[in-house]
């Protein structure tokens, strides 16, 4: 199964949605998309364009935030939970395996950052499946995920610290090493970090354990997309 987590950073105009039909040719079987800047009714629109008939979405706020998941009809999965922060579900396998699928987006603002890990506590609490959680946390871990000015430790151990509690650990990746980059043109100011990834718990991990991560193409976006093949075709 292969799929996929972007933040879009808005679907209003023709680079962005040519950019998303380009993903879509990665022929993803779950689709998370973050920051839509768009409602259910606009929404609609993508899910015959992108040939996946299932949708949910979580409408953005006066033109902010925004989350949709698209899934194809032969995937059995029943969403579960929604806010500005997620989108979780639950997915069936052919023999009848069930595990859960979040697609995640974190606050950018530091002050509000807290709301954004109690989020991913709730959920580890509602239930015991093999869990994969991806998307832009809006977080790195370490420096070294960032390629500017060094940052402060505090907000980077909060992150850790429920990455620890929740048992989700980074799967790695193939690619760029960083997924966001602010295209500034002054050297002093620009900056790259790694704010996506997929991360996931020991049993999804003894599941899935051929699982591959790639930073793909950015495309129109600031964000790459984070691609996620399960390795169990």
């Amino acid at each position: 199964m292969r799929l996929i987590a972007w933040n879009c950073r808005g679907l209003g105009n023709g680079p962005a949605v040519r950019g998303l039909l380009d993903v879509q040719k990665e022929d993803p079987d779950v689709l998370f998309l973050s920051e839509t800047k768009h409602d259910t009714r606009w929404m609609e629109w993508f899910r015959w364009k992108l040939n996946m008939k299932n949708m949910v979405v979580k409408n953005s706020v006066r033109a902010s935030g925004g989350l949709a998941l698209f899934w194809k009809k032969e995937v059995d999965l029943k969403v579960l939970s929604l806010s500005k922060y997620h989108i979780d579900a639950i997915i069936k396998e052919a023999d009848g395996c069930c595990w859960r699928f979040t697609g995640f987006y974190g606050e950018s603002r530091s002050e509000e950052k807290d709301r954004s890990w109690e989020q991913l506590r709730l959920l580890k609490n509602q239930s015991r499946l093999s869990w994969l959680c991806c998307g832009d946390f809006n977080e790195i871990l370490f420096n070294c995920e960032e390629g500017g000015a060094i940052r402060p430790e505090g907000n980077m151990l909060k992150f850790r610290e429920v990455l620890a509690e929740c048992d989700l650990h980074d799967l790695g990746f193939v690619g760029d090493a960083f997924t966001w980059r602010n295209h500034h043109h002054n050297l002093s100011s620009y900056t790259r970090e790694r704010l996506e990834r997929a991360v996931a718990n020991s049993a999804w991990r003894a599941r899935f354990p051929l699982v591959r991560v790639i930073n793909g193409d950015p495309r129109h976006s600031d964000h790459r997309p984070i691609i996620v093949e399960t390795g169990d075709k």
